[in-house]
């Protein structure tokens, strides 16, 4: 420490042009550098999912889970695995060491793993599918509602504004809440059934037999290929309505005549999303790794104006839940924290060493604060609460090491060293 003491006032040019060059870069960075509440915690774990409808949880253990495990094993980052096998469905949950960082490619390594698996699994299995997105969080909820629109239109206004603000900068994805699986029901007659002698069963193989969507096949002329496509399915509720259906006497009725034929969602609703008590579609905007919210916040309250003049009359688009405002609120709070504990302790030098003494002292801590903050941007680490809190800490081994160096100056000063 003597010698650097030595060096900055032998070359007190140098030292102020570092100190200048410190405190520009410093305060630069602060308002430039990424911002969040909390640091972000890096999940190690991914989750593989299989379904076999109507599979007992023996068989899944047999014969699904055994298959995957015996998969992730040859994956050498791969510590610990757990499974649950329930009717019809198996999940297993691969870990990976704490000493591995970069993680996309042991998750790919995965993926490529459970696409050659799943030619092996029993004929009929969905799957294996692998989720490795669990550190993704939500950083701006948007609700759309509408008490005048059916769910089918919300969801399809979702959609286009979904593609809008996924084009956003700083905008990892949006996630869609609240949307619901549609099912076709049909409802038979049974007087009708029993008068004209037809089964439920013949009716489905008719359903089964016109609804196909299959390659037709190319066929060649005159030296050209062409690709033949069969027609027939189903593309609306009427086509399904206007089904022609053979009778036992040999007729030919439609599906309408003896059935009631409807599109409608599943009941009950799975994770219906309300806002303000009514039925609404729910976005969850997260933000690319590493970025500042505070600024992801700014963009989308320029662009929700124009979004919201875009989507028809009489639905709402209302910001839910919106973290840059709390963000904000957090690291300015805990900014003014640390500046006022920069203050007192200039003040308590300043007080007891004197003014030229605690002058200097003092300019350690913001010195070595806009070092701290250059070196963090270096290292990408972000602005938060957990960070500040610890350069907060810091300060009292900052002002420690400038006593001790700047009393021993003066005391060799006082005994007439040079």
């Amino acid at each position: 420490m003597d010698r650097i003491a030595n060096f900055c006032i032998k070359n007190s040019r140098a030292t102020a042009l570092l100190i200048a060059a410190s405190l520009l870069g410093g305060m630069t960075t602060f308002f430039t550098m990424p911002s969040q509440e909390d640091p972000e915690i890096l999940v190690r774990g991914a989750q593989v999912t299989a379904q076999f409808p109507g599979m007992s949880p023996e068989r899944i253990e047999q014969l699904l889970v055994q298959p995957i495990e015996e998969v992730i094993k040859e994956i050498p980052e791969v510590e610990d695995i757990k499974s649950v096998a329930m009717p019809g469905v198996a999940i297993i949950q691969p870990e990976v060491g704490d000493q591995f960082t970069d993680l996309d490619p042991i998750w790919s390594d995965l993926r490529n793993k459970m696409d050659d698996l799943a030619a092996r699994l029993p004929q009929g299995t969905r799957g294996p599918f692998v989720n490795d997105d669990f550190g993704r969080l939500a950083v701006v909820t948007l609700a759309l509602s509408g008490s005048d629109f059916e769910l089918r239109e919300l969801e399809t206004v979702a959609k286009d504004v979904r593609d809008i603000v996924s084009s956003l900068p700083l905008v990892a994805g949006v996630d869609l809440y609240g949307i619901q699986d549609e099912r076709m029901w049909i409802e038979f007659d049974p007087k009708f059934m029993s008068q004209l002698d037809m089964p439920a069963s013949a009716v489905l193989s008719s359903l089964q037999g016109q609804n196909v969507v299959l390659p037709g096949g190319t066929m060649t002329a005159d030296g050209k290929s062409y690709a033949i496509e069969p027609s027939g399915d189903f593309s609306s509720v009427d086509d399904i309505r206007n089904l022609p259906l053979l009778t036992s006497s040999g007729g030919v009725i439609y599906l309408q005549d003896i059935a009631t034929i409807r599109r409608e969602y599943v009941d009950p609703p799975n994770q219906p999303a309300f806002y303000n008590g009514e039925t609404s579609i729910v976005f969850g905007i997260s933000m690319i790794s590493g970025s500042n919210v505070i600024e992801l916040g700014r963009i989308l309250e320029a662009e929700l104006p124009s979004i919201r003049a875009d989507i028809p009359l009489g639905m709402s688009l209302d910001v839910a839940i919106f973290q840059p405002d709390l963000v904000q609120e957090s690291v300015s709070s805990a900014t003014t924290n640390l500046l006022q504990t920069m203050a007192v302790v200039l003040v308590v030098v300043m007080l007891f060493l004197g003014w030229r003494t605690g002058l200097i002292v003092g300019t350690m801590v913001p010195l070595t604060m806009m070092l701290t903050l250059i070196g963090m941007s270096i290292w990408n680490i972000e602005l938060h609460r957990i960070s500040i809190a610890a350069i907060i800490v810091s300060l009292g081994l900052l002002v420690d090491n400038g006593v001790v160096i700047a009393e021993d100056i003066r005391s060799r000063m006082d005994a007439g060293m040079d």
